[in-house]
């Protein structure tokens, strides 16, 4: 299968673009919505207004609206598609030439999946690279400092004694003792 260049591959669709078309394919969703803000704007009317029993009113309706709301959706989904058609026969619309947009999407996506795998390749050259060089995870791995451990000793112990911590033990004075007289000198 051949892959299409990408200027053959159509723009994304626009918002406005995809609005319409969700508004073709089920009306009722964004209706009961509109009906929804509108029954909140006017409870907030009501509110401002001093009027507790309107507002009240229009709370009510608020959630009545969305209530009906969610049962549009959920009847325009594809749950409620294929309930319509087994219960009442009725055949929900489709979108348009869907067989040139699933082929747009089987393009991209293998597009995508070529994609992916080449650079799924250029990883475990990188890694293999690696691995010949020492680097293990992104950090190179050197041992430690040799430390010889006497009976009943602790490494706590063990690790003082070494040549290694003295050195560090050393430096960390030296830093000190200059702090210090840096503080001295103020």
């Amino acid at each position: 299968m051949s892959l299409p260049a990408q200027e053959e591959i159509a723009a994304p669709e626009t918002w406005t673009g995809k609005f319409n078309r969700k508004f073709k394919e089920n009306p009722w969703v964004p209706l009961g919505c509109l009906a929804t803000c509108g029954a909140l704007v006017m409870s907030a009317v009501k509110l401002r207004a001093g009027k507790s029993r309107d507002m009240n009113y229009w709370l009510r309706a608020r959630v009545g609206l969305q209530g009906l709301t969610v049962v549009a959706l959920l009847l325009g989904s594809t749950w409620g598609r294929e309930w319509l058609k087994t219960n009442f026969g009725i055949e929900a619309p489709q979108m348009g030439n869907s067989a040139a947009l699933n082929e747009q999407r089987e393009q991209k996506k293998a597009q995508e999946k070529l994609e992916f795998e080449e650079r799924l390749r250029n990883a475990q050259a990188m890694t293999e690279q690696e691995e010949g060089t020492g680097l293990s995870g992104g950090k190179m791995v050197v041992s430690g400092p040799k430390t010889v451990k006497k009976d009943g000793q602790s490494t706590t112990d063990a690790i003082k004694d070494s040549n290694t911590f003295q050195e560090w033990k050393k430096s960390g004075e030296a830093v000190q003792n200059s702090a210090e007289d840096l503080s001295k000198t103020r």
